[in-house]
C-alpha cells in the first residue's frame, strides 16, 4: 500500500471544519449575546456620564462655597466692609464645558451654644452646554432634585469678634 501525502486516499479522508449546522448555531448565539452585551456598555457609559456630571456638580459647589468663605475672610480683614452674606443667592457659570445654575441659602445657626455661625446650602443644577445649547430644559426646575447639595458653615467676624 502506497501513501501520498499530497492526496489522502477517499477511504481515509476526514472532513476539517464547521458543517452548515454548526456555524448556523455559533452565529445564533452571536446574534443573541451581542445585544446584550451592547446594552451592558450602554448602561457603563450612561453611569460614567451620570458620576461625571455629579463630581463636576459637586466642584461647582465647592467654588461657591470657597467664593463665600473669601469674601468672609475680607471683610474680617476689613477690606470689604459693606459685604454681607446673602440669605438667599443664585447664579449660573460655565464649567468642563458645560452650563451651571447654583442657588445658595443662607440660615442663621441660632440654636448654637455660640453666636455668629451661620449654615450655607448651595444646589447646583445642570443647565446645558455652555455654548447655549439646551439640554431639554429651559429653565430650572426646582422641583427637580439638584445633582449636587452642599452644606458649610461660616462665622460672622463682627460676631466672633465681641465674643473674643
Amino acid at each position: 500500500m502506497k501513501f501520498s501525502l499530497l492526496r489522502p486516499s477517499a477511504a481515509g479522508t476526514r472532513q476539517r471544519g464547521f458543517t452548515l449546522l454548526e456555524a448556523m448555531i455559533a452565529l445564533m448565539i452571536v446574534a443573541m449575546a451581542l445585544p446584550a452585551l451592547i446594552t451592558l456598555v450602554m448602561t457603563q457609559l450612561d453611569g460614567s456620564a451620570a458620576i461625571r456630571d455629579k463630581t463636576y456638580a459637586y466642584w461647582v459647589a465647592e467654588n461657591q462655597l470657597a467664593r463665600v468663605r473669601l469674601l468672609q475672610q475680607q471683610k474680617a480683614k476689613k477690606a470689604l466692609v459693606d459685604y454681607k452674606v446673602p440669605e438667599k443667592d443664585a447664579g449660573t457659570v460655565d464649567m468642563m464645558g458645560l452650563r451651571w445654575q447654583w442657588q445658595l441659602k443662607t440660615i442663621a445657626m441660632d440654636t448654637l451654644p455660640v453666636p455668629g455661625f451661620k449654615r450655607v446650602e448651595i444646589a447646583v443644577r445642570l443647565l446645558g452646554t455652555a455654548d447655549g445649547m439646551s439640554l431639554g430644559r429651559s429653565a430650572v426646575d426646582e422641583d427637580q432634585p439638584a445633582l449636587a447639595r452642599l452644606t458649610g458653615y461660616i462665622s460672622d467676624p463682627e460676631l466672633v469678634q465681641v465674643i473674643q
